[in-house]
């Protein structure tokens, strides 16, 4: 199995040469992938005949022959065609996730949808079926096969809230465009095709994969190949479709308005997260009860925003200067901007909504728009208000430990509480500076590296390179390399350099990799597996754990053994191996009645004498008793 930076690198490989290909040899190109497009319906009318062929010879040779059907069914032929016929329904008829969100009927939403009408009618696309709203800075168009892989596709715009909370009326309608434009008349027609097949190809495959079912088995190993590959190498017209829509958008707007709107959502997208969300969640620390009026909120935040201008450019800047990486279906914001050929750039919010004074496309959504307020309102609380109740619990817990702690003298804590003050202090007190705690700890405690992950992530958010080396150091404890990967490779990424920046998405890479293997390993005990001696330190812990189970009735003796891993081996998988007594009548029973007894926090497996035989055998002999 490939690891997933050799996947990473097949794949940007195959956008390279497609990239190359469509600006080389646009016809060859256009061949291949119509090709490809070619073989993905194959496949699935491969599927529908086959399935039509055998049902059908079924039932002729039952209904022609009766001796043939004697025949069928004294051979037990008969089980073979069915099971046949079985595999091939649960392919062509795998059920496809529906498109979720709040539903904006046409009677309700007269407004928003005489403007969707309108754009429709001018592209000239399909009909739109049905319009959802989601929380998001957002808009997109999915189709979804009506019946599994076959079938006429229903359309469905989906369009965020945040979106018609920060643009104009004219912002939108123009982000409206660009989605319509994918489905248009207007549009490339095989570009346009390719656009629905690539959402088609990856909803379909992860259905198979969400799926698992057995039968389905061949043809998710073919869309497990087929998908991906058709993505990447159809991922140059895709960027090619952007540029398109956004050429669509603007001859049915404006320039100008095509560009503010792209302005808008990439600035505002990400102004809102930092400004807005990040702090928000913030508050759990020291505010008891959720916020319940969250999108009115959004709403205000929106409209201080709009006056200033000096955090729009700081934002709009750092929005220009990023680059189209290789897996990016949307180009960049500059490029885009410069295909539309404009005059000047929007240098403000101002600029790019044209005119302060003109309606949010919020309006559209009245006269129902306090309805859509109390939905989202009343999820989101649904969604985060535990969670904040729990982290405002959780929080004031921690400051009365932590002004416990600052009563004493920082020499007379123990290593625990040091520890316990450095990261009570950087989790939950977030008004202070848990750096110096950290670092005092770690003059202390060098071989804690745990420390050293904290102190180079708190250098990096503080934007301090210095911080490098404390997640190298990090990374000599295994059970850390993910953190420190994933923090280095972040703050190299935003910082835009790209030579470091792959060297630490390699190390990411690879780091995942490890965890998801030691997962997997830790989430079964076949029965070749290899049982080794714990040691005594292994034992002492695990003793007052299986006190309880030592006396159930059923139980005769218990045996402590190490399952041996190749990942993570400082952190023992536990076998605990139960020798039964008496006569059992239900062995499932009577194991999930041990197991129940056994509530352990820790990776431990529960086997016994009499479902687990071969490795009982083996435990009980390279095992420590437990008496």
């Amino acid at each position: 199995m490939k690891t997933t930076t050799e996947q990473r690198l097949y794949f940007e490989r195959l956008v390279a040469r497609a990239e190359q290909e469509i600006s080389q040899q646009p016809e060859q190109y256009k061949r291949r992938l119509q090709n490809l497009v070619y073989l993905g319906y194959a496949v699935i009318l491969g599927l529908l005949a086959s399935l039509v062929l055998l049902a059908g010879g079924t039932i002729w040779l039952a209904l022609s022959s009766s001796a043939l059907l004697l025949l069928l069914l004294k051979t037990k032929l008969i089980i073979v065609l069915l099971v046949v016929l079985w595999v091939l329904v649960r392919s062509v008829f795998i059920k496809l996730p529906r498109p979720q969100g709040y539903a904006l009927e046409r009677d309700r939403y007269p407004r928003l949808w005489a403007e969707v009408d309108q754009l429709s009618k001018t592209l000239s696309t399909p009909p739109i079926h049905q319009i959802l709203l989601n929380a998001q800075m957002n808009a997109s168009l999915i189709q979804t096969p009506r019946f599994g892989l076959l079938g006429p596709t229903e359309n469905t715009l989906i369009i965020g809230l945040e979106l018609l909370l920060a643009l104009s009326t004219q912002q939108a309608r123009s982000v409206l465009a660009h989605e319509l434009a994918h489905l248009s008349g207007n549009h490339s027609k095989f570009a346009g095709k390719i656009y629905r097949l690539r959402q088609n190809w990856f909803t379909i495959h992860q259905a198979f994969i969400q799926a698992n079912a057995w039968g389905t088995e061949i043809i998710r190993h073919f869309f497990a190949w087929y998908a991906p590959y058709f993505a990447g190498y159809s991922y140059a017209l895709a960027r090619n479709n952007e540029y398109e829509a956004d050429y669509i958008a603007s001859r049915l707007t404006s320039r100008e308005a095509a560009a503010s709107a792209l302005v808008a959502v990439n600035v505002l997208g990400e102004l809102t997260q930092q400004q807005f969300w990040t702090p928000l969640f913030t508050r759990p620390y020291t505010q008891s009860q959720p916020e319940s009026q969250i999108y009115t909120l959004l709403q205000q935040f929106y409209q201080q925003t709009e006056g200033n201008t000096e955090e729009f450019k700081r934002y709009l800047h750092k929005a220009l200067q990023r680059q189209t990486e290789i897996n990016d279906t949307h180009p960049a914001l500059m490029e885009r901007l410069k295909a539309l050929k404009l005059a000047h750039l929007p240098a403000s919010h101002s600029d790019a909504t044209h005119a302060t004074h003109e309606a949010k496309a919020i309006t559209w959504l009245e006269p129902e728009l306090a309805t859509v307020f109390k939905h989202f309102n009343r999820q989101w609380v649904d969604t985060y208000g535990a969670h904040w109740d729990d982290l405002h619990e959780r929080s004031k817990l921690a400051r009365e430990t932590v002004n416990q702690l600052k009563m004493r003298l920082y020499e007379e804590l123990s290593t625990h509480e040091r520890w316990q003050l450095a990261q009570l202090t950087d989790e939950y007190l977030i008004e202070q500076d848990a750096l110096p705690l950290y670092q005092h700890y770690a003059q202390a405690h060098p071989e804690h590296l745990q420390a050293d992950l904290a102190i180079g992530r708190l250098l990096l958010e503080r934007g301090d390179s210095s911080g490098i080396a404390y997640l190298e150091q990090a990374m000599r404890e295994p059970s850390l390399q993910l953190a420190a990967a994933e923090t280095a490779w972040r703050f190299y990424s935003k910082q835009q350099q790209t030579e470091h920046s792959k060297q630490w998405l390699i190390q990411l890479e690879a780091a995942t990799d490890r965890l998801n293997a030691a997962r997997q390993e830790r989430a079964e005990l076949p029965t070749t597996a290899t049982l080794i001696e714990p040691s005594l330190e292994s034992l002492s812990q695990l003793k007052p754990l299986v006190a309880s189970l030592a006396k159930h009735k059923n139980v005769q003796a218990l045996w402590l053994a190490e399952k041996q891993v190749a990942y993570f081996p400082n952190y023992p998988v536990y076998v605990v191996a139960v020798k039964i007594r008496g006569f059992v009548l239900n062995r499932e029973k009577l194991q999930a009645k041990l197991l129940n007894e056994l509530d352990s926090p820790i990776d431990l497996f529960l086997i016994n004498s009499l479902a687990h035989k071969k490795l009982f055998k083996q435990a009980s002999t390279v095992g420590r008793r437990l008496d």
